[in-house]
């Protein structure tokens, strides 16, 4: 008995003494997800629903590293203008949103959620240099957000 609570008690501190931010975010952001199937279906105009992006992305960022909204704004007309009217799948979909969800993080690296995005935009059939653009502007994204990755010079 005395192991089971001890193993109860183990169990509620380190719970407790976890990092929030490394708490996925996904299912509390339907309107993320909305915008991005608005974009799958063509649905609105591309101003607008790029405006809706940027809405998205900042109200999921943490208040106190915010990226600039300008940042977020060339990186979302530039998503916007690539995947307007592409036929994109669901897990797709939900790549796109992993991949802003993990570059707003504090922690981790910018060039794994990039590469992710890199390969999603891929999928969809985005061309090599529309992404990347869309990648730099993401990147940027990061940065503002955690600093620049520690990668060796090449």
């Amino acid at each position: 008995m005395k192991h089971v609570l001890c193993f109860l008690l183990l169990l509620g501190v380190s719970a407790a003494g976890q990092d929030k931010s490394a708490v996925r975010r996904l299912p509390e952001t339907p309107k993320l997800h909305s915008t991005l199937l608005a974009l799958k279906d063509g649905g609105g105009d591309r101003l607008s629903l790029s405006h809706q992006l940027v809405d998205a992305i900042m109200s999921q960022a943490e208040r106190e590293y915010q990226p600039l909204r300008t940042t977020v704004k060339n990186f979302a007309d530039e998503l916007t203008s690539a995947l307007l009217g592409k036929d994109s799948t669901n897990a797709q979909v939900l790549m796109l949103e992993r991949s802003i969800d993990d570059v707003l993080r504090r922690s981790g690296a910018t060039f794994t959620s990039a590469s992710h995005l890199r390969e999603t935009l891929a999928a969809l059939g985005v061309g090599a240099l529309k992404a990347q653009v869309i990648t730099k502007r993401f990147i940027a994204i990061g940065e503002e957000v955690r600093g620049p990755d520690d990668l060796p010079a090449q």
